[in-house]
C-alpha cells in the first residue's frame, strides 16, 4: 500500500512538472518579468534609491555623539611665572615695621603648570542643519531618482514582452512549417506509391517516380533543418525567459486563434498619439527634471548655512588619576549657533550652472528626437500590420488555389491526361504558396509586436 501511495505522489509531482514546462505566451512573458536578471537589477536599484532618499533625509536630522578621552603628559606643559607673591609680603612687613626695610633682590622665576599629568575628558554633543538651501534640492532629486527607476523598469518591461513575444512567435511558425511539410511528406508518399505501381503497370515512364522521389527527399531534408531551427528558436526563448537552457520547455498557444484575434479596423491612420505610454519618453522627461532640480540645487549653494549646537563635557585633571583626595570632575556647556556664508569659491557653482544648462539643452534635443522617433515607429507600425493582415488574407486565398490546381492536376494525371511535369509544376506553386502564408503569418505576428511596442500596449 504505501509503495502504491508513493508512485502515485510520484506521478502527480511528475505530472505538475511536466504541466510547469508548458507556457502559453502570457505565462512565457510572466515568467520572465518574474525571473529575468534586468528586472531583479532593477529591484536593487530602486531599492538603492530608497536608500539614498534616507541618506539625505538624515542630513537634516539631528546628529549626537558622544566621547571619552584620555591623556597622559610624559612631559607637563609649564610656563615661566615671576615670583609676585614674595614682594607684596615684605611690603607688608616693611610698612608696619615688622622688620627693618632692606633692597630686595631681583624677583624668583619658578614653572607653573596648570595642567596635570593624567587628564580623562568625557563629552556629548548634539547638532542639528537650521538651514541649507541645496538640501531640500538634494531630497527632491533623490526622489525623482526613485521615479526615474520606476521609468526604467517600464522600459525593462516593455523589452522582455517584446523580446519573449518574438522568440515565442518564432516557435509557432517554425513549428506551423514543419506540420505543413509533415503532411507534405505524406501526400507525397501516397504519390510515390501510386506513381510507382502506375509505372510497373507500364502506364508512366521512371522519369516521373523520380520527380516524386526527389520532390520526397527534398521535403524529408526540409524537415531535419527546421527540427534545428525550432531546438535553436527554443532556447532564445529560454534566454529572453532567464529560463534554464538545460530543462525542457514547450509553448500552448495555438498560431491560427493568435492570428485571428489580430484586427486592423480599430486603425486610425495619423490619429493622435499618447507619447506619455512609452517608458523612454517618461525617462527623457525625468531626466529634465533632474537637470532643473540640479540647476537650483547648485544655484542655492550660493546661499548661507546654518546650524545648532550643543555640547557638555567633564573632565577629570589628576597628578594621580585613582585619588579621590585630589580635584573632582570638571563640567562644561557649550551650545551656538554657526553659520557660514560662501564669499567666493573661484567660480565653481558659476561653471557647474553652465555646465548644467548644457545638458538640459542637450536633454530637450534628445527628446525632440525621441519625438520624431516615436512618431515614425507608430506610423510605421500602422501601415505595416494593416499590409501585413492584407497580405496573410491574400495569401490564404492564394494557398486555397494553388492546393485546388495541385489536386485537380494529380486527378489529371491518374487519369492519364496530364503530365508528371504538370504535377510537378503544380507541386512547386502550391510549396510556394505555403511558404508565402506562413512568411505572411510571421510578418502579421512581428507587426502586431512591433505596433504594441510602438504603443506601449502589453
Amino acid at each position: 500500500m504505501k509503495n502504491i501511495l508513493f508512485i502515485l505522489l510520484l506521478s502527480s509531482a511528475f505530472l505538475k512538472l511536466q504541466a510547469q514546462d508548458k507556457f502559453s505566451l502570457e505565462q512565457a512573458v510572466g515568467y520572465a518579468l518574474t525571473h529575468h536578471n534586468n528586472m531583479k537589477m532593477n529591484d536593487l536599484d530602486y531599492q538603492s534609491a530608497e536608500n539614498t532618499i534616507s541618506e539625505f533625509k538624515s542630513i537634516a536630522k539631528p546628529k549626537v555623539n558622544g566621547g571619552l578621552d584620555y591623556s597622559y603628559y610624559l612631559a607637563v606643559p609649564a610656563q615661566p611665572v615671576e615670583d609676585f607673591i614674595s614682594p607684596s609680603v615684605y611690603g607688608v612687613l616693611f610698612q608696619e615695621g615688622v622688620i627693618p626695610e632692606r633692597e630686595l633682590g631681583a624677583p624668583e622665576t619658578f614653572e607653573f603648570s596648570f595642567v596635570q599629568p593624567n587628564v580623562l575628558t568625557a563629552s556629548i554633543g548634539a547638532s542639528i542643519q537650521l538651514f541649507d538651501g541645496g538640501y531640500l534640492y538634494g531630497l527632491k532629486a533623490a526622489k525623482l531618482y526613485r521615479g526615474l527607476i520606476k521609468k526604467e523598469r517600464v522600459q525593462s518591461e516593455q523589452a522582455i514582452i517584446t523580446n519573449v513575444t518574438k522568440a515565442y512567435m518564432s516557435i509557432l511558425i517554425a513549428e506551423k512549417n514543419k506540420e505543413v511539410i509533415s503532411q507534405n511528406i505524406k501526400v507525397v508518399e501516397k504519390s510515390l506509391s501510386d506513381i510507382i505501381a502506375v509505372y510497373e503497370s507500364g502506364f508512366a515512364e521512371s522519369l516521373d517516380v523520380d520527380r516524386m522521389q526527389l520532390s520526397l527527399e527534398t521535403l524529408q531534408t526540409q524537415i531535419g533543418s527546421l527540427d534545428q531551427m525550432i531546438q535553436l528558436s527554443y532556447n532564445v526563448l529560454k534566454f529572453q525567459m532567464n529560463y534554464p537552457i538545460d530543462q525542457s520547455l514547450s509553448v500552448s498557444d495555438n498560431l491560427e486563434s493568435m492570428v485571428d484575434e489580430i484586427t486592423v479596423d480599430n486603425i486610425v491612420l495619423d490619429g493622435p498619439i499618447d507619447m506619455s505610454r512609452r517608458a523612454e519618453f517618461g525617462v527623457i522627461e525625468m531626466g529634465q527634471k533632474l537637470n532643473e532640480v540640479d540647476y537650483k540645487r547648485t544655484k542655492a549653494g550660493y546661499l548661507p548655512t546654518a546650524n545648532a549646537f550643543f555640547n557638555i563635557q567633564e573632565s577629570l585633571q589628576r597628578s594621580n588619576l585613582f585619588d579621590n583626595n585630589e580635584a573632582g570632575w570638571l563640567p562644561t556647556a557649550v551650545v551656538g549657533v554657526s553659520v557660514k556664508a560662501p564669499i567666493y569659491d573661484g567660480g565653481l557653482k558659476k561653471a557647474k550652472m553652465e555646465n548644467i544648462k548644457l545638458k538640459m539643452q542637450k536633454t530637450d534635443l534628445q527628446k525632440q528626437d525621441l519625438e520624431k522617433l516615436i512618431m515614425l515607429q507608430v506610423r510605421n507600425s500602422q501601415r505595416s500590420i494593416i499590409n501585413a493582415r492584407n497580405t496573410v488574407n491574400n495569401s490564404k486565398k492564394n494557398l486555397d488555389l494553388s492546393q485546388k490546381i495541385y489536386n485537380k492536376t494529380k486527378i489529371k494525371f491518374k487519369e492519364g491526361v496530364g503530365s508528371s511535369i504538370e504535377v510537378t509544376q503544380a507541386e512547386a506553386d502550391l510549396y510556394q504558396a505555403q511558404g508565402n502564408y506562413i512568411n505572411a503569418l510571421y510578418d502579421l505576428l512581428s507587426a502586431k509586436t512591433d505596433y504594441n511596442l510602438a504603443l506601449a500596449k502589453n
